[in-house]
């Protein structure tokens, strides 16, 4: 991604985030705490297929029938009989167990394994006040905490008590999920170490003390330099000694 599309990125979200922010004191339904958003079960739970996987699938009775499976762009595959059968969202044993009905035709015995060959990779980004914002990939399961750690950690100026994560995939409608990563940090706190999704955006907004820190930064680096090239340009039009500005 280049800088600029990720500054454009980082602007729509912002914005988007600031309307949200703005709407939760009137009981938007927008925005809903990490305690109350219906996560996966356990860290144990079984892995759900997703797009971009492959699967190997092989059988007892007559392994030359041995082929990989890519999960296609619509989240199925297709096996021998030429049947599809959806995959993605899936575990590999759910999955396993509908090959083996569809081979019932065509084999004695439809016995079947089924494995997990590449997992996909997993784009999430990082917005806001951290050391590096942008894309983070990695595979299998992503939290907040390691995306966070990838993207370099908060910056002072961050507020680690209100980080949120913004998902479209997955939910009826795009939904921000307030998570406080303080309590993570200081209490071990699990709850708030949300497993993401492809394409969430976990987004750090700017503490008390980092807005006027940006308000300090604004003044005397930006207002007051062009305040005083003004006076100064209006001196010499009106040919009088410079006056002392500093």
């Amino acid at each position: 991604m280049t800088q600029s599309r990720a500054g454009l990125l980082l602007t729509i979200v912002g914005a988007a985030l600031c309307c949200i922010a703005g709407c939760a004191g009137t009981d938007s339904g927008g925005v809903v705490d990490v305690a109350d958003f219906e996560q996966p079960v356990a860290e144990s739970a079984a892995y759900r297929v997703r797009l971009g996987d492959v699967l190997s699938i092989m059988f007892q009775a007559d392994r030359t029938l041995d082929y990989s499976a890519p999960i296609s762009p619509a989240g199925t595959i297709t096996v021998l009989s030429g049947a599809e059968i959806v995959a993605v969202g899936r575990t590999v044993e759910e999955i396993r167990v509908e090959i083996e009905e569809r081979m019932t035709d065509l084999l004695l015995d439809p016995g079947a394994s089924v494995v997990l060959e590449k997992v996909a990779e997993q784009p999430v980004y990082v917005l806001g006040e951290v050391e590096k914002p942008g894309l983070v990939v990695g595979a299998g399961v992503i939290r907040v905490s390691m995306a966070l750690a990838e993207a370099g950690g908060i910056l002072p100026t961050g507020k680690p008590s209100s980080v949120m994560v913004v998902r479209t995939s997955g939910v009826a409608e795009a939904t921000a999920i307030r998570i406080d990563v303080s309590k993570l940090w200081s209490a071990g706190d699990l709850s708030q170490d949300l497993i993401l999704e492809p394409y969430d955006v976990v987004f750090v907004p700017t503490s008390v003390i980092g807005k006027v820190d940006g308000f300090v930064d604004l003044f005397f680096n930006r207002i007051a330099p062009a305040q005083l090239f003004y006076l100064r340009g209006y001196d010499i039009a009106n040919k009088r000694p410079l006056r002392q500005y500093e």
